[in-house]
């Protein structure tokens, strides 16, 4: 595990947490371990209208630097019926825990070679509908929503940050109460880290170190990461036994939020028997 940070003092400043995942997707083209790279970038700037794009030239990353609270691009279906399943791309592959998911599962099914697929996985706690996310800027937080330059979810509260550099924050509970907020299967998702990927990257564990937590998953993603340190794309430090502490304790509130919510919408279905449920979906009162 590590602590890591762009070497570039450019994708530092454009970027929210040192700006590591940046570098390390330029660092897999740069060096021809990817042909390309499959991630999501605001459509001309709106943060709110995020599209999935494939890169090829690493100068073009820096327009998809920063996290996008707003976007749920399906990146498993573009890698498998738009680059026709990474068999003859190799491709680098920015990806959500779902997204993940979604192509190990695919993978399965022989419809995406894993051989061509580098996983760099983003921590995740779930997304918001871009409409949703709109009207709460206007009605929860009185502010123009194309003022929003960063939105973050931590420690049970939706934190906005302002083009004029202010901040503001929203109880996450009390706007879900109200039907805002995350979407509904963000809200029962148990998965926040995604160790199904090469490699794991987000905040938790380095919020006072303006850095971004890395977890290798795989001997490709070790591989990977020691290339680019050698390389001098990313600086990095062995985080402290109170940061991995931290990390565990945000993951373990995140999972129990969700698992609140997956009782709350399903814990009368869950108590069912067999023939219950099958007259609940199936039954002449069926939903």
């Amino acid at each position: 595990m590590y602590w890591a940070r762009s070497s570039d003092p450019a994708i530092v400043d454009k970027a929210e947490c040192g700006g590591a995942v940046t570098s390390l997707l330029k660092f897999a083209l740069e060096s021809k371990q990817v042909d390309a790279v499959l991630t999501v970038k605001a459509r001309d700037g709106n943060r709110y209208d995020g599209i999935p794009v494939l890169i090829d030239d690493p100068e073009e990353l820096m327009a998809t630097a920063g996290a996008l609270h707003c976007v749920s691009a399906n990146i498993a279906r573009c890698l498998k019926v738009f680059l026709d399943g990474a068999f003859d791309l190799k491709v680098g592959v920015a990806c959500k825990p779902c997204d993940a998911k979604a192509i190990i599962e695919l993978v399965k099914r022989n419809q995406i070679n894993p051989e061509n697929v580098l996983l760099i996985g983003l921590n995740c706690t779930g997304t918001i509908r871009p409409v949703t996310a709109q009207r709460m800027m206007e009605e929860e937080f009185g502010v123009d929503p194309f003022d929003v330059v960063g939105e973050d979810i931590e420690d049970g509260k939706l934190k906005i940050r302002l083009r004029d550099g202010s901040e503001k924050e929203k109880d996450l509970a009390e706007l879900e109460a109200k039907g805002l907020g995350r979407r509904e299967n963000c809200r029962r998702c148990d998965l926040n880290i995604p160790t199904m990927a090469d490699i794991a990257c987000g905040k938790w564990g380095a919020e006072d170190k303006q850095a971004t937590f890395i977890e290798v998953c795989s001997e490709r993603g070790a591989n990977f990461i020691d290339g680019a340190i050698q390389g001098g794309q990313i600086k990095t430090e062995q985080p402290s036994a109170e940061a991995l502490q931290s990390r565990r304790a945000k993951d373990r509130e995140a999972t129990e939020l969700a698992r609140q919510w997956q009782e709350k919408d399903f814990g009368e279905l869950q108590a069912m028997g067999v023939e219950e449920r099958f007259e609940y979906w199936f039954g002449p009162s069926g939903q």
